[in-house]
């Protein structure tokens, strides 16, 4: 039986530009990623949005302070297509899966090696990219508080001192210890304490500003880094620290408490030019104001 309508055409399709819309789309969804297993970061992801830079200098992209890197070690390319390792010459090589690389393409699951430190290369999607997140609170946050654990705290606290040096700029070091937990904990049991110590972290670190950072390093005591503040500025910092500890109503299960909150006060490079000084002169600040009465903030002294 014939028909009177005419025959239908087949479109032609651009294979080419069908095929790049797919790998575009696929590729949207997949989420490049550096995760450091061994070393100082170990348990560090970064995401490689575009081209990554590696090495020892505080102003690379992915900072590995091993010895052993050089100061920028390698370049991760992003060639639309693949992403490719080069080495930029350093002192030690680079490697990929053990084979030392100049110029290599890595694909999911590589290993690379820069000087003692290695670093896996994944490609994620949404939901690897979610897990590594959780995975990383758990290893960086202290649950408690809020603030970074004290590894992870050290290791930033480095960067910026670091750049304080190269950019000759101040930075701010408080250490801080909370007065009355003893008593809080000996009148009404630990989980008062530790709600009490709960507290006052989050409110430090809802008082400091970026790029200004702060971690929990023992039972009721904390430490902030104050970029690009001096000895005063630090100090204002640490006085409206101890203002937001008096204003604040800790109440737990209907038990009011009155926590106070005792705080030493350095600054680089007058009282230290690595984090071991800077601790030890705002260490000693603290313990001027322990024995001053407790409940204040103290300077190092100059």
């Amino acid at each position: 039986m014939s028909s009177d309508l005419p025959p239908k055409r087949t479109l032609k399709l651009d294979t080419d530009a069908g095929a790049g819309e797919v790998g575009a789309a696929v590729r949207a969804k997949q989420r490049p990623a550096l995760i450091v297993m061994s070393g100082h970061q170990v348990g560090a992801r970064m995401s490689v949005l575009g081209n990554v830079l590696i090495g020892r200098d505080h102003d690379v992209h992915l900072v590995l302070p091993d010895p052993g890197v050089s100061l920028r070690h390698a370049w991760i390319e992003d060639r639309g297509d693949e992403f490719v390792l080069v080495d930029l010459g350093s002192t030690n090589g680079s490697f990929v899966n053990g084979q030392r690389a100049a110029e290599t393409p890595i694909a999911h699951g590589d290993k690379l090696r820069f000087g003692q430190t290695l670093v896996r290369f994944e490609v994620q999607d949404e939901s690897d990219e979610a897990y590594a997140e959780i995975v990383a609170q758990l290893l960086h946050i202290d649950d408690l508080t809020g603030l970074y654990q004290r590894r992870r705290f050290d290791h930033e606290l480095d960067l910026l001192l670091g750049r304080a040096a190269n950019e000759r700029r101040k930075l701010g070091l408080l250490v801080m210890d909370l007065d009355g937990v003893k008593a809080i904990n000996d009148k009404h049991g630990h989980l008062f304490g530790a709600y009490t110590i709960s507290e006052s972290g989050k409110l430090i670190g809802r008082e400091l500003q970026p790029p200004a950072i702060a971690c929990r390093f023992g039972g009721d005591e904390y430490i902030a880094a104050l970029p690009d503040c001096d000895l005063g500025a630090s100090a204002a910092v640490g006085e409206a620290i101890l203002a937001r500890i008096a204003q604040h109503p800790f109440v737990y299960e209907g038990v009011a408490l009155r926590p106070g909150i005792s705080i030493g006060v350095a600054e680089f490079p007058t009282h230290g030019r690595d984090r071991e000084a800077l601790f030890r002169a705002a260490d000693a600040a603290l313990y001027t104001a322990k024995r001053a009465g407790k409940n204040r903030v103290e300077r190092a002294l100059i």
